[in-house]
């Protein structure tokens, strides 16, 4: 049963950094990256782990909370050019 709820909170965690991603100032999507590293340099120091798995575990986090801030900005970046030409279409259609 343990395992399903880290399943499920990390699926919890990857939602929440979505959608503050999407509402909150670009430089935002930064801060999670930060904190995975200092936590993964932290995980180095405290413990006697591997360095081949922590350096594995350190890529793939990494890449997957960079392509939800990817993403996130991506999705923003289409909903302004949706709302510019919706814009535009209604001022062409008032003259």
């Amino acid at each position: 049963m343990s395992d399903f709820k880290g399943i499920l909170l990390g699926m919890l965690v990857v939602a929440v950094l979505y959608v503050l991603d999407c509402y909150l100032p670009r430089w935002f999507g930064a801060i999670p990256g930060v904190g995975f590293l200092g936590f993964i340099i932290y995980i180095v120091f405290a413990k006697e782990v591997s360095l081949l798995s922590i350096v594995t575990v350190l890529l793939v986090g990494e890449a997957i909370l960079n392509g939800i801030w990817i993403d996130a900005l991506a999705n923003r970046k289409k909903k302004i050019k949706k709302e510019v030409a919706t814009m535009k279409a209604k001022d062409l259609l008032r003259k």
